[in-house]
């Protein structure tokens, strides 16, 4: 879990977060806005998983479901990511993992810009009822401190 941890803390001094690290349980939580919710977890293959809560299906119609499966075909629009539903819930998540020994700053940072613009964009479709196949806007930058907090 060691490639995974200075990920995060490469990510966490990137953007002014010195303190960015994992827990004792091997997680790390980063909010945007307060309404982007990104948790970190490693794991002991060196993996970097991220999870982020996207809105329950009981928001959504028919369209809409059919519209977030669809877009699990091609998940480069996501960073990686995937659409998923939590076990045992009707809460809808993207999901990613990064092999965290293979994966430089740089590219994960890219990937991990689209991640959030594909949770925004999925959180706008599930809340308007309209889904797009658009991966949202890219109005977050990683180049400087995002408006955000540790927790």
């Amino acid at each position: 879990m060691q490639a995974a941890q200075n990920l995060i803390q490469q990510l966490g001094k990137h953007i002014g977060l010195d303190e960015l690290d994992f827990d004792d349980g091997g997680q790390c939580t980063l909010a945007f806005d307060e309404t982007i919710v990104l948790t970190f977890v490693g794991d002991q293959e060196d993996n970097l998983n991220l999870v982020s809560y996207v809105g329950d299906l009981n928001q959504a119609n028919e369209s809409a479901y059919k519209t977030l499966l669809s877009r699990n075909f091609v998940p480069n629009a996501f960073g990686g990511g995937r659409v998923a539903m939590e076990p045992d819930s009707s809460r809808i998540a993207l999901v990613a993992r990064w092999d965290a020994v293979r994966t430089d700053l740089q590219h994960f940072i890219a990937q991990l810009e689209t991640f959030v613009n594909g949770v925004e964009s999925l959180r706008v479709d599930l809340e308007n009822g309209k889904p797009t196949l658009g991966t949202g806007s890219s109005r977050l930058n990683f180049d400087a401190p995002p408006p955000g907090a540790f927790a």
